[in-house]
């Protein structure tokens, strides 16, 4: 008998662990969104270079760009792009940017916001995958219950929260979501 489907997925550690706390009632919500938040920080760590937040941060707080016009900044997003070619969730980022900035934000909330909603857009389509997963694996009623847990919890996230938590994770370690080892931890009643 197999543990579940999350064990065959075939995604990075951080995403099993999430989608094993999406399928199993044991885990609240609490713990979910806990377990999405770290393989969202995952995902950036692994594909967001520092020399693309470096130049996303020089966009957002005006350097070479005293006077904030957005055709400046415009271009200096262009440039970033280069920073981020091979990963589709630094693309997204830039891509959110330049949205952002053709809506005359250009502060550091801006920044932390378009990095939150690309984490937000990577979480959504790695919930189609593990979605899909569990559709070959398992039935439709299990897939559609991890894949409403998932959405339900990367969707309670804030943009901005989520965007600074990951922008500025990348000077401090992110520690694994915590794991019940006590008698007395079972899910709340």
């Amino acid at each position: 008998m197999s543990d579940g489907p999350h064990r065959s997925l075939p995604m990075r550690r951080p995403w099993k662990e999430l989608a094993k706390r999406g399928d199993k009632r044991a885990y609240d919500s609490d713990q979910v969104t806990e377990a999405a938040t770290h393989a969202l920080a995952s995902d950036f760590k692994n594909e967001v270079s520092a020399a693309l937040i470096g130049a996303l941060k020089d966009v957002f707080t005006r350097k070479d760009n005293s006077l904030g016009l957005p055709e400046i900044a415009l271009h200096q997003l262009a440039e970033a792009k280069t920073f981020a070619a091979g990963s589709v969730f630094g693309m997204n980022a830039v891509a959110w940017s330049i949205q952002l900035v053709h809506e005359g934000r250009l502060d550091k909330n801006a920044l932390y916001e378009a990095v939150g909603l690309a984490a937000k857009e990577r979480g959504f389509a790695n919930t189609r995958s593990v979605q899909e997963h569990y559709l070959r694996e398992s039935n439709q009623r299990r897939a559609d219950g991890v894949s409403s847990r998932l959405s339900s919890a990367i969707a309670g996230l804030s943009e901005s929260t989520l965007g600074s938590m990951l922008i500025d994770a990348r000077q401090t370690a992110k520690r694994r979501p915590r794991k019940q080892t006590g008698v007395n931890e079972g899910v709340r009643l």
